[in-house]
């Protein structure tokens, strides 16, 4: 077994553990709320991995959560609420092959403990002795926060019955949309980072690529609309799409800002490839 197998191995073993932490505060720290019960039981996972990751002195031990806590929720919610009709079957789904997917694409650029992602390695030059707190509040908490608010919509859509078929039908076509969008993308990057003979600086600028400049970071935002609008088509109340918006926004003023300022002072002619490629939505005709 070579070391980034090993590497796996051990995350695979942090995270069964921290979703068996998860059942256990869902057992045993009961809010008579469920949203309350799972966002607890979020927490105490969170705490988990965080405590891991300083283990490891590897923020990146946090980085399948993303992926992989949707997931945890869309089981937990046929454990508790034991609802197996076919539309949440569908929506169940939907989430468990954005999840599988992500998280596969992850696994599959992550190298092994000596891989951590770049922003958090700016972020422990720049914030030197405060980094423990940003470490946690900032790259662990704040991110469990933001994609269990994106996950509201699952709580009310399996507690109440289907209202609307074209909503449901509709938002689930917007993250089938999304998720399409990071798969292409995804491909595409992995065979532009093993081409032969690869020269320094070079962009990536054909395929989806050619067509927009952040086609994953728009997949992201896609696939937690269409959860939103697949939510409404429940009566969902409007603030529970608030997380939907709030992901949007996470995106296009943190993520890609992050991403442009770091490609800008590495990549040779990124100004032209800015100019000649949308920031996100795909132009039709190159």
């Amino acid at each position: 077994m070579n070391t980034k197998s090993k590497a796996l191995l051990e995350i695979t073993v942090y995270y069964v553990l921290a979703f068996a932490l998860g059942i256990a505060s869902l057992l045993f720290l009961s809010f008579s709320n469920d949203i309350i019960d799972f966002f607890v039981a979020d927490c105490v996972m969170t705490v988990f991995i965080f405590i891991c990751s300083l283990a490891k002195r590897n923020s990146s031990v946090y980085d399948a959560y993303w992926s992989v806590i949707p997931f945890y929720f869309v089981i937990g919610f046929v454990v508790i609420f034991k609802k197996i009709e076919w539309d949440y079957l569908l929506i169940f789904s939907v989430i468990s092959l954005w999840s599988w997917r992500l998280t596969h694409s992850w696994a599959r650029g992550w190298r092994d403990f000596t891989h951590e992602d770049f922003r958090y390695v700016d972020l422990a030059k720049k914030t030197k002795s405060f980094y423990p707190v940003v470490n946690f509040l900032g790259i662990h908490l704040f991110p469990t926060v933001i994609v269990f608010a994106g996950c509201l919509p699952l709580f009310h859509l399996v507690q109440y019955n289907l209202q609307s078929l074209p909503l449901l039908f509709s938002g689930v076509a917007v993250s089938l949309l999304g998720i399409y969008f990071e798969y292409t993308a995804d491909i595409e990057l992995d065979r532009f980072r093993k081409r032969k003979n690869p020269q320094l600086g070079d962009i990536l600028n054909t395929g989806i690529w050619g067509r927009s400049r952040n086609p994953n970071y728009l997949g992201e935002m896609l696939f937690w609309i269409g959860i939103a609008i697949s939510g409404f088509a429940y009566e969902m109340p409007y603030y529970y799409g608030f997380g939907a918006i709030a992901l949007v926004a996470m995106f296009l003023f943190i993520s890609i800002p992050m991403k442009n300022k770091r490609m800008a002072g590495r990549r040779i002619g990124y100004d032209e490839y800015k100019k000649n490629v949308p920031l996100l939505f795909p132009k039709l005709i190159k």
